[in-house]
């Protein structure tokens, strides 16, 4: 189980790395305002490196885990459900603390793609497509897997047009896309999906 110090470190850090980047952010800053000692990242992390990949897969766990439960409140049907991803993304794009996408930013900052961070930035797209997989068997559409990584790419380019516009919009159009895909899918699907347009 994490220690309370070794919590705050990576609470610390995930707001560090997050508005101002991964390799601009000093370890010894993060320990400064974490208030730990630089044993604590050794012993719990190894290294900086060790630190990120933690925050990015902590991160990932968390968000996952908040979209599954805001489109499970929103609705019982899995189309619903799809377009929902896109609804809650447009409130954290209006955010005005949003700042883009962590994952993308590490994928950017590590370009080796054996590198430790880089392979938790894609674990998590990976994650994605999952849950967009398992809402697009919920909903017995035809290849639930292959619909799930397209629904996640769609997904990701909004996260990437939104932190250049600072603007809702992308994830509107986003939702606007997943609609005319699930469309697609549902008419060679024998089971009918409903879906609805959203309003900007």
């Amino acid at each position: 189980m994490p220690s309370k110090k070794s919590e705050k470190l990576i609470e610390v850090a995930r707001k560090l790395f997050e508005t101002e980047g991964f390799h601009t952010t000093g370890i010894d800053r993060v320990l400064a305002e974490a208030g730990v000692a630089k044993m604590t990242l050794y012993n719990n992390f190894g290294s900086k490196d060790g630190l990120i990949v933690a925050v990015l897969n902590k991160s990932s766990a968390e968000m996952i885990a908040r979209l599954k439960q805001i489109v499970t409140e929103a609705s019982t049907d899995p189309c619903e459900q799809i377009l929902g991803v896109f609804d809650a993304l447009a409130m954290w794009f209006s955010d005005p603390e949003f700042c883009g996408c962590m994952f993308q930013a590490a994928v950017a900052e590590f370009p080796d793609p054996q590198s430790e961070p880089a392979q938790a930035a894609r674990a998590h797209q990976v994650a994605v497509a999952n849950m967009f997989a398992e809402l697009c068997t919920a909903a017995e559409l035809p290849d639930p897997q292959a619909l799930g990584q397209m629904l996640a790419m769609i997904a990701s380019g909004a996260m990437c047009t939104a932190r250049q516009t600072q603007t809702r919009e992308p994830a509107d159009h986003a939702r606007q896309i997943a609609e005319i895909l699930l469309e697609r899918a549902c008419s060679s699907s024998i089971t009918p999906c409903h879906t609805t347009s959203s309003e900007n």
